[in-house]
């Protein structure tokens, strides 16, 4: 009798940790957001290595993969972390980490820098439709980006319309005010920290003759430019300064560059 009393009194004790333990069991996980589609001309973009992501309430997506899509020619400067995008006469520069880009010597303003996420540069979805002049929109339900040809036919990545015959050539000789007269593959900046001051040391090659100054943060240095094209600029003022603006002009034609200071301290 006394053994039945202690089974009984066992089996009862064990209940709620068997019920404790089965309200402990791992909940299944949500479902997990769908990923971020780009679609061009309702044509699916693949992204082989980086798909295009949410970051703190905007779309980034990787520019290469896009720009190559709407037939556009893409370089990356690994020293000056600058990505060069080009379409017959356009040109369009981006610096990572900056929130601006450079269109044909325009300055476009982005809501978030570009940035580096698994080795490729991801840029807002605003920056293609402000810097490559395409229709952007977003559809939520899919969590698609849609790019599409933009109704004004000159726009960058758009095909030029075919000239009318009747009509005479009168605007045959004008020409951009923007043109390549920065060797970008050239430039060299490095920045060298001592103490609170920073030693700013930049070097290339320009077009010859051509004028040329560089901008860091509110203040305008002129440089001297050798007859090759060549040139060396150096500075020492406040240490801080990530970035620069080099601009060349000759014979009222402008050519800008984007770059970063690479320490090497």
């Amino acid at each position: 009798m006394l053994k039945k009393v202690t089974s009984l009194l066992l089996a009862i004790a064990l209940v709620p940790m068997a019920a404790f333990s089965a309200g402990a069991a791992p909940v299944a996980p949500k479902a997990v957001q769908n990923a971020v589609k780009v679609e061009y001309n309702k044509k699916q973009i693949a992204f082989p290595d980086q798909a295009p992501i949410i970051s703190q309430g905007r779309t980034l997506v990787p520019i290469r993969p896009i720009a190559e899509s709407l037939g556009f020619e893409v370089k990356w400067n690994e020293q000056t972390r600058t990505v060069t995008i080009n379409k017959g006469k356009d040109n369009i520069r981006l610096v990572v980490t900056q929130k601006i880009a450079n269109k044909n010597g325009q300055t476009i303003n982005l809501d978030v820098p570009a940035q580096i996420v698994n080795k490729r540069t991801v840029v807002p979805v605003r920056f293609i439709a402000e810097a490559l002049s395409y229709k952007v929109e977003w559809d939520p339900k899919t969590q698609t980006v849609l790019i599409a040809d933009n109704v004004n036919g000159n726009q960058v990545g758009q095909q030029e319309k075919p000239k009318d015959p009747a009509k005479p050539a009168t605007d045959e000789k004008k020409t951009d005010e923007q043109v390549a007269l920065i060797d970008e593959d050239s430039i060299e900046a490095k920045r060298t920290n001592i103490a609170s001051i920073g030693l700013y040391r930049i070097t290339g090659k320009v077009g010859p003759k051509s004028s040329v100054i560089v901008v860091m943060e509110d203040e305008t240095h002129e440089v001297e430019v050798n007859a090759d094209g060549t040139f060396k600029f150096r500075v020492d003022t406040d240490d801080g300064i990530r970035s620069f603006t080099l601009k060349a002009e000759k014979d009222g034609k402008q050519d800008t560059f984007e770059g970063e200071f690479i320490s090497i301290d």
